[in-house]
């Protein structure tokens, strides 16, 4: 898994990566990945991604789900981000993936969210 290191040395690697994949579920795996990147440039590829005509309907479909996610980010999340830094819920993202468990998976879905809600 990606997502415990920096998120610096995979973001572009894997937007390049999205760009020559021609597999459907490759292009669904690094859309997933990207999406849980939450940057400014993992939302453009996305959102690109989503609106070329010359990927195939079911990736682009995905990738429109996650365009989606993204403008309609929950109030809640929003509530509980305030407190914290998107730096802090980066890092805290981070560490609790260094656990592979259930658990570890739920908390990845509840920091994603709040980083969403902070960079709204």
């Amino acid at each position: 898994m990606l997502l415990p290191t920096d998120s610096d040395f995979w973001i572009q690697p894997a937007i390049q990566q999205l760009h020559r994949e021609s597999d459907v579920s490759a292009q669904k795996s690094l859309l997933l990945l990207l999406w849980y990147a939450q940057t400014s440039d993992s939302d453009k590829a996305i959102a690109e991604f989503s609106s070329d005509a010359g990927k195939p309907q079911a990736s682009r479909s995905y990738a429109g789900e996650f365009v989606h996610r993204t403008e309609n980010a929950g109030l809640s999340a929003r509530i509980a981000a305030l407190a914290t830094s998107e730096q802090s819920l980066r890092q805290a993202r981070r560490e609790r993936m260094k656990a592979v468990s259930d658990e570890a998976l739920e908390d990845l879905d509840s920091y994603t969210a709040k980083i969403m809600a902070k960079r709204k």
